[in-house]
């Protein structure tokens, strides 16, 4: 006899956790449940959604795609702080939140600073946060950086490179001039003091990192022969 088919697994990401869940709809109640947040009434729940992000009710649903999970957030309690980046609404649950945090909503490149545009058009650093008040609307936005390079640590020496992204091969080029390239020549790439979602660890050839100030390469040659 014929095996009944099995119903799709819809994935969703809920406070950087997968979850998983055969309901092509669900809702902020169902979520926190999921998510064992309990009880649900506890917690305020937020979508990222087009560039920004917005509460979720417990009772409100959202169609969940196969393709693309959507990104949640839940906060204890229900105040809610209120900001604009590149003048999209964005709801938070606390009186903070990091650039890490705007890059990932905003779907910000690397290559952008992010700056406070009610204080002047003050740069926020990578690793900073951005107060949130009750009242008022922080606004903030990305934008081409003020000054296009910064310093790194290669092998012990500081160097500057372009703001953005810094590739495995450009590394090793910069650490062994005259080894890259050759067939016989392999190369392994450590870092530390990384962006705030990567600070550590290897990047393996064909890969890029943002690079922030002050990040710390390693990099060796070894010989294949």
């Amino acid at each position: 006899m014929a095996q009944p088919a099995s119903r799709p697994q819809y994935r969703l990401v809920f406070d950087n956790r997968i979850l998983e869940t055969d309901d092509p709809e669900t809702s902020g109640r169902d979520v926190l449940n999921l998510g064992r947040y309990r009880p649900a009434s506890d917690f305020s729940l937020v979508l990222y959604a087009n560039a920004g992000t917005q509460v979720l009710g417990l009772d409100e649903t959202i169609r969940l795609d196969i393709d693309t999970p959507p990104v949640l957030r839940a906060f204890k309690g229900d105040r809610l702080f209120r900001a604009t980046l590149n003048e999209r609404e964005v709801v938070w649950g606390d009186d903070e939140i990091s650039v890490a945090d705007l890059r990932v909503i905003g779907e910000i490149s690397d290559d952008q600073d992010l700056y406070l545009d009610s204080d002047r058009d003050r740069l926020v650093p990578d690793d900073g946060k951005v107060r949130l008040r009750r009242e008022g609307v922080e606004r903030i936005r990305s934008g081409e950086p003020h000054d296009a390079t910064l310093h790194i640590i290669l092998n012990g020496e500081q160097i500057t490179v372009d703001k953005g992204r810094i590739s495995f091969s450009e590394l090793a080029k910069l650490a062994f001039p005259k080894l890259f390239g050759r067939d016989q020549v392999c190369f392994t790439v450590s870092f530390s003091r990384g962006p705030k979602r990567r600070p550590e660890g290897s990047l393996l050839e064909g890969g890029k990192i943002r690079v922030v100030e002050g990040m710390v390469f390693n990099v060796s040659a070894t010989d294949k022969s």
